[in-house]
């Protein structure tokens, strides 16, 4: 898949449940996306580079072969212009070629560029995100740790109450049983 700024800019990666930030996976292979994007790029730019030389290097050595006066004399005046002529479509050839480079050079600084500042720039997004996610759940955390702690003292409260209650009652059962006489028909002692 050819790596277009689009395609940068469009990237998303999940939310992890248990940690903060991003899934790390996603991320690190988004980025080797990328740095495979940028080493393609530049082998591209070397082997046009290398052609440049090559072509440059025979454009050199048609220009560095100057004719022999004698072999000159005997070439007619068409032979000649020939030569010429193929010398100038060979430099317009070259020329054309630099420029292409030039070009696809200058297009491609522009495009890693252009795909750092926006990768940085959703690298920064991201970032700020998360950090904004992350200040909202601790906030609803401690909203919700302080409405549990307010249940948890509630029900303590009412647990003390509730003991107190059925130990005033258990109390006023044995007092009562201590004062009062005994059931009807007990077993008499003997």
């Amino acid at each position: 898949m050819a790596l277009t700024p689009e395609s940068v800019d469009l990237k998303s990666f999940s939310i992890t449940k248990f940690r903060d930030g991003y899934e790390m996976d996603q991320v690190e292979a988004f980025l080797d996306e990328v740095a495979e994007e940028l080493k393609n790029r530049d082998a591209e730019k070397a082997e046009l580079q290398q052609q440049i030389e090559e072509l440059t290097a025979e454009l050199e050595a048609a220009r560095g072969a100057a004719p022999d006066p004698a072999a000159a004399q005997e070439e007619t005046a068409p032979t000649g212009n020939a030569r010429a002529a193929e010398a100038e479509k060979s430099s317009a050839m070259l020329q054309m070629a630099l420029e292409l480079h030039d070009k696809y050079v200058h297009e491609g600084e522009t495009q890693r560029s252009t795909l750092i500042a926006e990768g940085e720039e959703t690298a920064q997004r991201l970032v700020d995100e998360a950090k904004t996610e992350r200040e909202d759940v601790l906030n609803q955390l401690g909203v919700e740790r302080t409405k549990l702690v307010d249940k948890i003292t509630e029900l303590r409260e009412y647990e003390a109450e509730y003991r107190s209650t059925l130990r005033s009652y258990i109390q006023q059962q044995l007092r009562g049983l201590d004062e009062g006489a005994e059931p009807a028909g007990a077993p008499e002692a003997e």
